[in-house]
C-alpha cells in the first residue's frame, strides 16, 4: 500500500458566531476525546485544536438587504 492509497479524514470544522473570543474543545466522543482545552481566536477568524485538529471558524451572519 502506498501513501496515496491512505484515506485521511479531514478535521471537523465547527462554526461559531463572530463575537465569540474563546471556545472549548474536548475532542468529542466522551471518554474517547481529550482533556478540555480553551482556544482563543486572538484577532483571527479561525483557531485549530492542537489535540484533535478540530477547526473553529468565526462566521459573519449575512444580513438581508431589507434587515435594518
Amino acid at each position: 500500500m502506498n501513501i496515496l492509497e491512505t484515506v485521511v479524514e479531514p478535521p471537523e470544522i465547527v462554526e461559531v458566531e463572530a463575537n465569540i473570543e474563546t471556545v472549548a474543545c474536548d475532542g468529542g466522543g466522551g471518554v474517547l476525546g481529550h482533556p478540555v482545552v480553551y482556544l482563543t481566536f486572538s484577532q483571527k477568524d479561525f483557531v485549530d485544536c492542537y489535540y484533535c485538529g478540530r477547526r473553529f471558524v468565526r462566521i459573519q451572519k449575512m444580513q438581508h438587504p431589507t434587515d435594518d
